[in-house]
C-alpha cells in the first residue's frame, strides 16, 4: 500500500506516493518530506508515484525521451518516467538512490519548463549580502570546490540551480536537488545578481560575456526538458531572457575565496 508525503519545492507542491523503504527514507532526508496521514490527499501540482526494482545499475547520463498516447516518457538503464504532457501525474521507476535522484530532477526540470516557470541549470549558487551568484561551467571547473571555498556563505544550490523567470523579475530558490551538502531552511527569494561561467587559473579576473555567447554557456546548462521543438523553444526564451535580465562573466578564479573580491 503506499504511503503519501507532501513535498513543496519551490512555488509547487508535490504529493509522492510509495511503498518502498529507501524511497520514503530518500524523499525524507533530501527533500525534507512529510508523511500525510490523512485519508485526503491534499491539492498537488505534481502527484508522483514511486516504485524501485526497475531496470539496472547506472550505465551513462543519456535519457531516450518519447511520446506516444499523451504520455511523455523518459528512460534510461536506471529509470523511467512516465508523465502526462501537463505534468499533472507521474509515474517513476527506478533502480537505486542515484536513479532516484537523478529521475526527480529530471521530472522537476520537464514540469518547470512545461510551465515556461524558470530553469533547473547546472550550477551552484550561493547567497552574497541578500543578493544571489550562480557559478556554472563543464564538469570539474569548480562548483562544488566554489561552494566548500565560500562557507559559510549560505549555499542555495550545489548542483542543480532553481530559476524562476518572470517579466523582468529573475530569482533563485532554496534547491532541494544537492549533492553534496545538505538541504538548508533558506525560505523566500533572492534576485539573481551575476552568472560566472568558471576558469580555473593562476590569477583571478573577471570578463563579461557577450550576449551570444552567455546565452550558449547557459542553454548548454539547462537540465531535461522533452526534446520536442515547442519545449525547445520555451527554453530558448528562457535562456534568453534571463541573459537579458543577468550579466554572465567568464571567471578566472584560484582556489582561494579572493574571486568574491573580484565579483561582489
Amino acid at each position: 500500500m503506499l504511503e503519501h508525503f507532501y513535498v513543496r519545492i519551490a512555488e509547487h507542491r508535490l504529493v509522492l506516493g510509495t511503498e518502498s523503504d529507501f524511497v520514503k527514507a530518500f524523499i525524507c532526508q533530501k527533500y525534507g518530506a512529510s508523511l500525510i496521514e490523512s485519508e485526503i490527499l491534499p491539492e498537488a501540482d505534481i502527484a508522483v508515484s514511486i516504485f524501485d526494482g526497475y531496470g539496472g545499475p547506472f550505465v551513462d547520463y543519456n535519457v531516450n525521451v518519447t511520446t506516444a498516447d499523451e504520455v511523455i516518457v523518459y528512460k534510461r538503464a536506471d529509470y523511467l518516467i512516465e508523465a502526462d504532457k501537463e505534468y499533472r501525474e507521474a509515474r517513476i521507476h527506478v533502480y537505486d538512490d542515484f536513479a532516484l535522484k537523478h529521475a526527480m530532477v529530471n521530472l522537476y526540470s520537464a514540469y518547470i519548463t512545461r510551465k515556461e516557470w524558470g530553469l533547473l541549470i547546472h550550477s551552484s549558487c550561493l547567497l552574497e549580502h541578500g543578493k544571489a551568484y550562480m557559478f556554472a561551467g563543464h564538469s570539474g571547473a569548480g562548483k562544488s570546490t566554489v561552494v566548500r571555498l565560500s562557507q559559510p556563505r549560505p549555499i542555495l544550490s550545489d548542483e542543480a540551480t532553481i530559476v524562476k523567470i518572470a517579466g523582468d523579475e529573475t530569482v533563485i530558490y532554496n534547491s532541494p536537488f544537492r549533492s553534496d551538502t545538505d538541504l538548508p531552511d533558506i525560505a523566500g527569494t533572492y534576485p539573481l545578481t551575476a552568472i560566472q561561467i568558471l576558469r580555473q587559473s593562476l590569477d583571478i579576473r573577471r570578463l563579461r560575456m557577450g550576449g551570444m555567447e552567455g546565452l550558449q554557456q547557459i542553454f548548454q546548462r539547462v537540465f531535461y526538458w522533452a526534446h520536442d521543438p515547442e519545449e525547445t523553444k520555451k527554453v530558448f526564451r528562457m535562456c534568453s531572457k534571463l541573459t537579458g535580465h543577468v550579466p554572465v562573466y567568464e571567471l578566472f578564479f584560484q582556489k582561494n575565496d579572493k574571486f568574491w573580491e573580484e565579483i561582489s
